[in-house]
């Protein structure tokens, strides 16, 4: 029996990197809006159950995607710590850099889609206000808006260099 509940999650875990990696794909030939669910499970090669038995619909799926984006952005900070980070960003931009060319096939078509600069500017304006708080308790008053445009200048810097490395208009390693 407990073998069995195995097997039920593997095959869950299986059916949902089928269907994310489908979806991404997607999103790389077309919009949002224009993408069917029949067209997620014909590329995934799975059944609309198994589909309806994860995602409500695209937009639950699109959503999942993105909140898993985010839990693993907060996850890589909390555990780097946001005052090394704002102390010397380096270490949080090459470890960035290495987890997208590890996951590059899966996150260059969800990056580069449509819907993707709302996506992102979501995701710099929430990495914008969690360095904020904490930029308020490591720098004095007088400093505060020094600091708030540095981390500003920082994310932009760190979100045109991905755009860019992943369309392929950077012809760099993730390490360079």
């Amino acid at each position: 029996m407990a073998s069995e509940k195995k097997s039920e999650h593997k095959n869950a875990l299986r059916s949902k990197t089928l269907i994310k990696y489908a979806f991404t794909q997607l999103l790389a030939e077309k919009e949002l809006s224009k993408i069917t669910v029949t067209d997620v499970v014909e590329k995934a090669g799975i059944s609309r159950g198994t589909f309806y038995a994860h995602y409500f619909d695209i937009y639950d799926l699109y959503s999942s995607l993105q909140t898993s984006i985010i839990e693993s952005i907060d996850y890589a900070i909390t555990k780097i710590g946001i005052e090394n980070i704002i102390a010397d960003p380096t270490l949080a931009f090459t470890l960035a850099m290495n987890y997208l060319d590890s996951h590059k096939k899966e996150y260059s078509s969800f990056l580069l889609s449509n819907e993707a600069e709302k996506f992102v500017n979501r995701i710099i304006a929430c990495l914008e206000e969690k360095f904020a708080s904490q930029v308020v308790e490591i720098f004095p008053p007088e400093s505060l808006s020094k600091a708030r445009t540095y981390i500003i200048y920082t994310l932009g810097a760190l979100k045109s260099v991905i755009f860019h490395w992943l369309s392929g208009k950077l012809d760099i390693s993730a390490e360079e």
